[in-house]
């Protein structure tokens, strides 16, 4: 990795994100969204703890080796030797959601273990995808003309596509229809979108906005048309007193969403920094 010190935390992940997916390293881009946590994160550590995760299984796996054999070697090793599993008993847990932890503590949610599966598997020169369901993450290993579904949450558990409608039906209580376009791959900027999502949806909630503010930054680089971050991004602009960019998000997110449920509170919060900013700019000469 570049040496990056001295660099916001934005800026870094800038350097692991802003290039041709194929050329973003997935395990370096989530760590750096750690950082905004653990300041003094040594990535490159890490990225070497997931290659010692992979050197066991070397002499067994390779991109020759039949489909079954190598989701067994990367099952049993994983989910067996190192003891990753899915920390239900604290989903909501925010260390769930940085690798850091998640590599630490062999404990995390859909998404993480996913990243860790995902990993790893690359190392081995195992093609494995991330799959997107609505409210759980899981995998697909595909290899030679062969493909399986894969929840790393259960241990790297077979899915059939029954299987993937009654996750969806569970954590939506049925109210979500299931959609077979759901099971296409997503890129490692969606998987990076939907691991900073999970925060955000856990500090705001929180009040937390120091914690969020990074959180926020990040979503709004991945996706910079996104109405609904750009609103979240000026609320917590204005409360940081950034009112410039409080003022140019919140009208962002009007112009797009004219008929928005929060209109209203938004355009009062609109109006309150418009307001303070003319002050300011009324100010003394």
């Amino acid at each position: 990795m570049v040496e990056v010190r001295g660099l916001s935390t934005l800026a870094r992940f800038a350097r692991a994100v802003d290039r041709p997916e194929a050329s973003i390293d997935l395990g370096e881009a989530a760590l750096t969204i750690a950082m905004d946590v653990y300041r003094d994160l040594d990535v490159e550590a890490y990225l070497r703890r997931l290659d010692a995760f992979a050197e066991p299984l070397r002499d067994r796996v390779d991109s020759a080796t039949s489909l079954p054999a190598a989701v067994d070697a990367l099952n049993g090793h994983l989910f067996g030797d190192l003891g990753f599993r899915g920390n239900a008993e604290d989903y909501y847990d925010p260390r769930n959601s940085y690798l850091n932890e998640v590599l630490d503590r062999r404990t995390g949610i859909p998404i993480t273990l996913s990243v860790v599966y995902m990993e790893v598997a690359r190392r081995l020169g195992v093609d494995v995808v991330g799959i997107g369901l609505p409210g759980h993450f899981i995998v697909e290993a595909r290899g030679h003309e062969q493909s399986v579904l894969l929840d790393p949450f259960r241990g790297g558990e077979p899915l059939t596509l029954e299987d993937c409608e009654r996750l969806v039906s569970d954590v939506y209580g049925g109210a979500m229809p299931f959609a077979e376009e759901s099971l296409e791959p997503v890129g490692k900027r969606q998987i990076l979108s939907r691991m900073l999502n999970n925060l955000k949806m856990i500090y705001l909630p929180e009040g937390d906005g120091d914690r969020a503010w990074p959180v926020v930054e990040k979503l709004v680089h991945l996706d910079p048309e996104s109405a609904i971050d750009r609103r979240d991004r000026g609320l917590l602009a204005h409360r940081r007193n950034l009112f410039a960019l409080a003022r140019d998000d919140l009208r962002f997110y009007l112009a797009r969403r004219s008929d928005a449920p929060d209109r209203d509170t938004i355009l009062a919060s609109l109006r309150a920094v418009e307001s303070i900013l003319s002050v300011m700019d009324d100010g003394p000469a």
